[in-house]
Parts: C-alpha cells; structure tokens; sequence
C-alpha cells in the first residue's frame, strides 16, 4: 500500500513568508510530530495545521517563541542543512548552500500516522526556490546514522574534530524537543566543516555515477570531489579513473611512468613493485572540488611520495611547475 502524501509549502504573504499545506485536510486540525525512522526520532513540530480564511495554513503553537522553530527550517537543522530564509530577496539561489541566502520553496512528507489530532510525517525531500535541484531528506539522515553508529570517532584528525557536534546533534533530536539548540549545534558543525575545508557543498544532493571505460583521451574522466555526507569531511575519489589516468600518461611518454617533478622511475629503480608507488596528485585540490566535479587525466600530476609529500607539507600548496624549477635549482630553495 502506497503512502499517503503531504507537501508543506513556502507562500509569500506581507513580506515574509509562511507555510501552508497540500492536501488541504492533511493536516488540517492536527498536532505535527517529525519522525525519522532511521535514527528512532520522534520530536513534537510545536506546529498545528490550521484553516484560516479558506486556507491550510501551518502555524507555530507559540508563535512568539523564537526558542521554537517552525517545521521547515526544524528538519533542515535536523538534517545538518544550513538555515533557509522566510523571504524570496535575492531571486536568484547558488550552490553550495549557505546560512539564510536560500529559501525552501516546498518540503515533502510521508504521512505514517494520522490519529486523534495528532499527524505523524516522515520528510523527504526539500524543494529549494530558484534551483532545479533536490535535496534527498532520507539519503541525508540515512549517512547521519552511519555518522552516530561508529562506535569510536573515525581515524582521521578531522574527522575525528567533528565526530563529538555529530554525536551532541543526535543527542538532542533523540530528547525529542523542537529545541533552537538543534540549530545552533548544525551551525557550529558547518562552520568547523568550512574552517577545515573551506566553501563545500554541504547541501550535497547527487550520486557518483560509474563510469565506462574509454581508451580516447576525451573518453577519459571521473566524477569526484562529492561530499560524503556520512561524515561531512571526506571527499569522494574515483579510483578506477586515476588507474586508466595512469595508463595514459604512459601512453603518452613511452610506456614509463615518473614522477613530473624530480623525475624519478621507480620502475627503473625497484621493479614492477615500484611503479605503483607513482601518486595521482590533483592539480585543483580535492577539497574546493563541488560534488561531481569531471577530473580528466590533465588534471592530475604523476608524482613520487616524497614529491608529493613536500608539495602538501604547507598551504599554499606548492604547485607542480614550482616544484620542478626548485628542484633544477638544487637544494634549500623552498621556504
């Protein structure tokens, strides 16, 4: 049996917006509570649907309460998604999302319970004004729980700063509260993330597709530098792209592989053991990537480990050309 349906809706009304709902007895006369089966949540809205001149309109309980949100902007705080404005004053919405520059134009909802005033919703999806694109509510929660699930914080340095704002965020959704500290705790987390990242995608909303293999150069390609949102911190690679990478650039120079910089053949020097110690390294870094940015095989530097070591040991990173004419130069020239 197939789930019935609600759309909650942005309207322009005075300036500011509010929400009214679709269909018009969904909600009607109803307490609204969240639900996210996944992470076992339950948090009362604090919102009822109501009829207001022959209208469904959404209303906070309390509507003076600024320590309560109201439904929207409650299940992107849920979702560790930036906070959306009330009003349409740009026209205009770029990605990636950041803190009030964009607005929710429609969120949907499961409807899993309907009884005695009472209406239980499950999101999934936001709908954001002036974009084309969706954010996949239930993908979201669904990598928040792989987040809270690990028992111990993930091995990573910055993984393992975030990991204690992802444990606190599920704490306070479980309490079961609209409470504004849901927002300030995914505001707090977005900030650490863009301090340790800078501007990423936090609203990530595609799947890396696979990829056929092509021995054209123009067939030659890989989606990376998505998001995973399971932790906010790690970018995704394509590992089968930089293998087919590889195999170009010896194409390309004789069937050797070495590294752009010093210039070093492990292949020469080690045998076949020492071919696979030559590392892909991304000219643009992986981290300012959008999610499915197309990498081709010009995009990436063969280069040895010691290389590639000394061209990340200190931001600025030091580029492959910079590199390569200091090592001409000889030793002690790079700061």
């Amino acid at each position: 049996m197939a789930m019935v349906k609600c759309s909650v809706r942005w309207r322009p009304s005075g300036g500011r917006g509010e929400y009214e709902f679709v269909p018009a007895d969904a909600l009607r006369d109803r307490r609204v509570f969240v639900a996210v089966p996944i992470l076992d949540i339950l948090i009362d809205a604090e919102v009822t649907g109501a009829i207001r001149d022959g209208k469904p309109r959404l209303r906070k309980n309390a509507p003076n309460d600024r320590s309560k949100m109201h439904l929207v902007p409650l299940v992107m705080a849920m979702a560790r998604l930036p906070e959306p404005r009330r009003e349409d004053i740009t026209g205009t919405v770029t990605w990636p999302l950041e803190r009030k520059t964009f607005l929710v134009d429609k969120m949907e909802f499961d409807i899993r319970s309907d009884s005695a005033g009472v209406v239980i919703l499950e999101p999934t999806e936001a709908h954001i004004l002036h974009s084309e694109q969706v954010i996949d509510l239930r993908h979201r929660f669904k990598n928040i729980k792989v987040d809270f699930d690990k028992a111990t914080p993930p091995a990573t340095m910055n993984a393992t700063i975030l990991h204690p704002l992802i444990v606190q965020h599920i704490q306070l959704l479980r309490k079961g509260i609209n409470d504004l500290a849901i927002r300030k705790i995914t505001d707090e987390l977005i900030s650490l993330q863009h301090g340790l990242y800078g501007a990423t995608n936090v609203a990530s909303i595609s799947e890396i597709n696979s990829l056929q293999y092509t021995p054209l150069e123009d067939g030659i390609y890989g989606t990376e530098g998505r998001i995973l949102t399971r932790l906010h911190s790690t970018r995704e690679r394509d590992p089968r792209f930089v293998q087919r990478a590889k195999a170009h650039f010896k194409d390309l120079n004789g069937g050797l592989l070495f590294c752009e910089c010093c210039g070093h053949n492990p292949l020469k020097s080690y045998g076949p053991r020492g071919e696979s110690r030559i590392e892909a390294h991304h000219k643009s870094p992986v981290e300012q990537m959008l999610p499915d940015t197309v990498v081709r095989p010009e995009d990436l530097a063969m280069v040895c480990p010691n290389c590639h070591d000394i061209i990340h040991a200190k931001r600025p990173w030091v580029t492959i050309e910079h590199l390569k004419e200091i090592l001409e130069k000889g030793p002690y020239s790079l700061s």
